[in-house]
């Protein structure tokens, strides 16, 4: 008898991009996410994100806020006025108490949530597998699209 393969299996990873210059905090969201089986892809810097977003499609991207040098709202706003890149939404993962000041300014830059650390792990994977599961039918639309036109 064959076995039938599931939904899980047939659907592509999707890419998400991790930022945090802190080893045990990209350890900590790995370890949270990995159960979704995507493709968790990190990065210690500002500018080793921007240099990954060039190279490859990413769903979502979980951006510390706090980290040496380019911080996070600097990142935020250079990949936001890359055109290819506007559309992918942004949560960015914080330790410090945040001010309704900076989650404004987090929003400005096209955030779409705040996580604080501590992360509890199965709030975290909610809220990347709705990402996922958007960018998926955004993905499948634009391949239909595609078909359409030819």
């Amino acid at each position: 008898m064959e076995s039938v393969p599931s939904v899980r299996d047939e659907t592509p990873r999707v890419n998400i991009l991790m930022v945090d210059d802190s080893p045990d905090k990209l350890l900590a969201l790995e370890s949270a996410l990995e159960s979704l089986g995507q493709n968790l892809v990190k990065a210690s810097s500002g500018e080793q994100a921007l240099r990954l977003l060039l190279k490859r499609e990413f769903a979502l991207i979980l951006l510390d806020v706090n980290m040496p040098g380019m911080d996070g709202f600097e990142t935020a706003s250079l990949i936001r006025q890359r055109r290819s890149l506007q559309k992918i939404p942004i949560i960015f993962v914080t330790s410090l108490s945040t001010t309704e000041a900076e989650i404004f300014k987090g929003y400005e830059f096209g955030a779409v949530d705040y996580i604080l650390t501590p992360v509890l792990p199965e709030i975290l994977r909610t809220k990347v597998g709705v990402f996922v599961e958007l960018w998926r039918g955004q993905h499948e639309l634009r391949q239909q699209a595609e078909v359409l036109k030819r």
